[in-house]
């Protein structure tokens, strides 16, 4: 089936359109004498004054309005405005819903006041039916930790949210033109990992380019082999390497490393929260993962008398609550030190001189102790295992 046009355009949003509405030129004195009757970009200066007037007094809707006046190429409008406005040229999209990722800053959050109100009094004449803008948390470029850790992630999250709202990844487009740098990497970056088309326009180009998917497959192993440390750090933006452990080298490369008071810090990374939510788009649920027959399915045993406290009781609830697992089975846990936190992650195992996978459980108990536990599933494709990780983290983990 042929691929529909994408009808929610997801926009970034930088600031140039108050850098350029902060430099708009009083009318000269002899303006007349000189025979300047126009001003910038050939407006008539009663348009710009009034242009001026808005921006001195903080009156973004009344400027967001008063910005209709002026062509959509003009540069005069910012990033946002010329890049929608070529794209309204095209035959690519067919735009219904503007979304606004605007920074956490007040600039920020006046700009998204100043595009959605231009856009709301422009909409019938571009076909729009909702425009609306998002402030995204720790978007700032004040605090550099936690702009590249919770700002850029949290810019991740909400591109996922858009997408599962409006149905999947093909109804979508990305406008990445505005924005501070690294916003316009890491929506690049998004569109390969989710396969959204992403669309950006240079200052000093006439023409918007297209950035396509790129026809590669990312390796997510890693959301089943490091599922409980990935979870852990979806819960908390940052652990210190005695609260999550050692990180492995391999997973390195979805993680922030720093160094606070002398002690190691780690953080997942904007990669990092591609990465994950790139996984949960593309695989919503899993192909080949059943409910469990009830001769099937075998109620948890515990023979031994020493266990945490509350692990009986979170392994049947994980057992009740699951419909694809069969049993549960505890299995030796020694080495506590490498227990950190409640979660779950893929171990390799063998059967029949063959590897295979298992799924493992972990639980410590508010005093530090833990228990680990086998889960069995009807699952038998790796895949399907690395996606009932993913699940049962989301559900049951810390």
């Amino acid at each position: 089936m042929p691929k529909g046009k994408p009808h929610t355009l997801i926009s970034t949003v930088g600031t140039s359109l108050l850098g350029n509405l902060s430099r708009l030129p009083e009318k000269p004195l002899d303006a007349e004498e000189n025979r300047e009757s126009k001003g910038p970009e050939g407006l008539d200066w009663a348009t710009v004054a009034k242009l001026k007037r808005h921006y001195r007094q903080g009156e973004w809707k009344a400027l967001g309005q008063c910005l209709t006046e002026v062509p959509g190429h003009a540069r005069l409008c910012g990033a946002e405005i010329n890049s929608i406005y070529a794209l309204s040229q095209k035959d690519w999209l067919d735009i219904r819903e503007i979304v606004f990722l605007v920074s956490d800053t007040k600039e920020g959050k006046n700009t998204g006041e100043v595009l959605t109100t231009y856009f709301e009094s422009v909409k019938d004449a571009l076909g729009l039916q909702n425009v609306r803008y998002s402030c995204i948390e720790g978007l700032q470029d004040e605090r550099p930790w936690e702009f590249r850790t919770t700002g850029l992630r949290n810019l991740v999250r909400e591109v996922g949210k858009v997408v599962q709202r409006v149905g999947g990844p093909q109804y979508v487009a990305i406008d990445a033109t505005g924005g501070y740098k690294a916003q316009i990497a890491v929506a690049a970056l998004i569109g390969v990992a989710m396969d959204i088309d992403v669309y950006y326009r240079h200052e000093r180009f006439d023409d918007i380019i297209s950035f396509p998917p790129l026809p590669v497959a990312l390796d997510y192993s890693l959301v089943g082999k490091y599922g409980n440390t990935i979870h852990a750090f979806e819960k908390e933006p940052l652990l210190t390497e005695d609260e999550i452990g050692p990180i492995d080298e391999e997973l390195v490369v979805l993680l922030d490393r720093e160094v606070i008071d002398g002690e190691t810090c780690w953080a997942l990374s904007p990669i990092g929260e591609i990465y994950l939510t790139g996984y949960r788009m593309r695989y919503p649920k899993a192909a080949d993962l059943r409910s469990a027959t009830s001769e099937e399915r075998e109620v948890p045993r515990f023979p031994d008398h020493h266990y945490p406290n509350g692990f009986k009781q979170f392994v049947t609830k994980v057992w009740q609550e699951t419909p694809w697992i069969t049993r549960c089975v505890t299995v030796p846990y020694s080495k506590q030190e490498g227990m950190k936190k409640t979660g779950f992650y893929l171990r390799e195992g063998t059967a029949d001189d063959k590897p295979t996978w298992e799924i493992i459980g972990e639980y410590i108990d508010h005093e530090g102790f833990g228990g680990r536990f086998k889960v069995l599933t009807t699952a038998d494709q790796y895949h399907d295992l690395v996606w009932a990780v993913d699940q049962l983290n989301q559900k049951f983990a810390d």
